[in-house]
């Protein structure tokens, strides 16, 4: 991508994620300078390379903690506006306050509206970023937006275990993820819906059309927090006659005891991108930086 520097937020997560972007796309390296006041707020310095550059492409994840990480990334952006760089281009491997989309409750803050509205206007002329948890929320980002998959590049890297094997998605808003990495594995695919016992009440799930007795199954979605779906999804999956479940996720947060959630729940392997550093457990990490490499390519 020639005039491209690639511009490291400084942060374990964002470093790794910018080398591998920088080597798919053979472009040149650079990271801020960053570090803390004692009284806590976030300092960083541009590189002498990204003052001098007509595009720079700044990828920073606003992985945990995610405040001090959009402001990071927030005056990152403004000092290449101020310096006169010509093309910024946001690259966010995971968009924090995604899940807030629209107002659930009368007056509430639309979180992903505000940040998104937040990093073009600091001096972003484009934004990428991976699997963002509605695409449609990147119309609130005035310029151009892309939500790349990594369910195909993950594919790649996953073992899928012998024998007959579905992917299942944990609810229909996640069934175009299904769908992708289905087809990336050459795999049947299937959701959960809810279901109510109309004398008890109890609440089950189940999926839409398959009977998984006998399947290996792979669940996949956008994010892994507390864990608390995943694991009631592999716990009833196994109840109903599943030989294994495995996880496939793009962001794995992973907080509090959500590693304890899935191995109790019977989830034998968990695989993520690198998009996030896990707080806790050891998922088997794939690098989808060069699926971002492409979508740049393609707008070079």
């Amino acid at each position: 991508m020639p005039g491209c520097l690639v511009l490291s937020g400084g942060d374990p997560v964002s470093e790794e994620f910018s080398a591998s972007l920088a080597q798919a796309l053979r472009a040149p390296k650079a990271s801020v300078h960053r570090k803390v006041f004692p009284d806590g707020e976030s300092y960083v310095r541009l590189p002498e390379d990204a003052t001098g550059s007509s595009r720079v492409c700044v990828v920073k994840s606003l992985a945990p903690p995610q405040d001090k990480s959009l402001v990071e990334l927030l005056l990152i952006l403004d000092a290449l506006k101020e310096k006169g760089v010509s093309r910024v281009e946001a690259i966010v491997p995971y968009l924090a306050y995604s899940r807030q989309d629209r107002e659930f409750l009368a007056n509430e803050a639309v979180s992903v509206r505000a940040v998104l509205r937040a990093i073009r206007h600091a001096g972003a002329e484009s934004l990428y970023t991976v699997e963002i948890h509605k695409e449609e929320s990147l119309s609130f980002f005035e310029g151009r937006a892309v939500s790349v998959s990594p369910y195909e590049a993950m594919a790649e890297a996953i073992e899928v275990p012998d024998g007959d094997t579905v992917v299942i998605a944990p609810d229909r808003g996640a069934l175009g993820r299904a769908v992708r990495l289905a087809r990336a594995l050459g795999l049947p695919y299937d959701y959960l819906v809810k279901h109510r016992d109309r004398v008890t009440g109890e609440v089950f799930f189940e999926p839409k059309s398959l009977n998984v007795r006998g399947y290996n199954v792979i669940i996949v979605d956008d994010i892994i927090s507390t864990g608390g779906t995943v694991a009631k999804a592999s716990s009833i999956l196994l109840s109903q006659g599943a030989r294994s479940v495995t996880v496939v996720v793009a962001h794995a947060l992973l907080v509090g005891d959500a590693w304890r959630k899935l191995v109790s729940a019977g989830v034998r392997r968990v695989y993520a991108a690198n998009t996030v550093a896990p707080a806790s457990g050891n998922p088997k990490i794939i690098d989808v930086a060069p699926a971002v490499a492409s979508a740049l390519g393609a707008t070079a």
